[in-house]
């Protein structure tokens, strides 16, 4: 209701997030510039014949549960056997180290963990291939900085992952076993070097214009911006554009969202309602200690019928 009420569009970064009217999939998030230059950097030496990634495998990420740490476990826990001598450096500190550490050592996994660092850290542009089984995110930011520097990236086949699959270094699974088959091939092969328009899709720069297009902001900035080659021909224009507004009647689903708008509007203003859905009392309008903590207007000033 809300979204059709007052949301003309709405991008989802991924799959992974809500369905939700007037909305659609587009990723408009880029990675820092320094990613990409480390890649770069890396394709140059490839080229000048130079070992560029001297270690094996590693994963990255806050070390809680829910950030793919519990698929990572079950996964190397059921093949074990087949993942013999295969070794995982793992980096990352959370409120769930002891306890994924403590597991990891019980099933005897070849998991080797160590303190959280940045992904830009040199210590880690050695590394060839990044996993990351998490299924829990909208959109991985850290998958896409191991891909803009040139890695491997092993991920599970899932909606959060959809953007990525578009790059030959992106090896997604969709069993257990296939996990099993991406990380050896990522460990047999050498990936693949960024092309300039590779590199491009994943800088800020692509997801500002991505969001451009998707948003149709840039329609409305070429509509505004368009030359008139005189006054007289940009007033002309203008009242033009009035009469169309003015003449074109909206249609059946501007009406509705309207009416849901004015809906929502009468029901979040009555304290009675409110109450009703679970809201805590007297926090309709801000107090006077709220309007001095953010700088605002008084009470009395910006509701002057009910605050006198």
């Amino acid at each position: 209701m809300v979204a059709r009420a007052y949301c003309n569009k709405i991008l989802r970064l991924s799959g992974a997030t809500q369905d939700l009217p007037k909305s659609m999939i587009c990723n408009v998030h880029g990675v820092n510039p320094k990613f990409l230059e480390v890649g770069e950097r890396i394709a140059a030496e490839r080229e000048s014949g130079q070992q560029s990634f001297s270690k094996g495998a590693y994963f990255l990420g806050k070390m809680v549960w829910a950030k793919g740490y519990r698929e990572l476990i079950d996964l190397f826990a059921k093949h074990k056997s087949d993942l013999e001598g295969f070794k995982l450096d793992i980096y990352g500190n959370g409120e769930d180290s002891h306890e994924v550490q403590s597991t990891a050592k019980k099933l005897n996994l070849n998991l080797n963990f160590h303190k959280g660092r940045d992904h830009a850290d040199d210590s880690l542009h050695g590394y060839k291939v990044f996993i990351n089984p998490s299924i829990s995110d909208v959109l991985c930011t850290a998958t896409a900085e191991a891909l803009a520097m040139g890695k491997f990236v092993v991920c599970a086949d899932h909606p959060s992952n959809d953007f990525f699959q578009s790059f030959p270094n992106c090896l997604t699974y969709k069993t257990s076993e296939d996990f099993v088959a991406k990380v050896k091939e990522a460990m047999t092969r050498n990936p693949q070097p960024l092309t300039p328009e590779q590199r491009y899709n994943l800088s800020w720069e692509a997801a500002t214009q991505r969001f451009m297009e998707h948003s149709e902001l840039d329609k409305v900035l070429n509509n505004n911006n368009s030359d008139c080659s005189s006054s007289t021909e940009c007033a002309n224009s203008t009242d033009k554009k009035m009469m169309r507004k003015s003449a074109s009647l909206p249609n059946m689903s501007d009406v509705v969202d309207g009416g849901l708008a004015f809906a929502h509007y009468c029901l979040t203003g009555n304290e009675l309602f409110r109450l009703s859905t679970g809201a805590i009392p007297g926090t309709l309008n801000y107090n006077k200690q709220h309007s001095l903590d953010l700088h605002l207007l008084p009470p009395q000033v910006q509701n002057p019928i009910y605050g006198w």
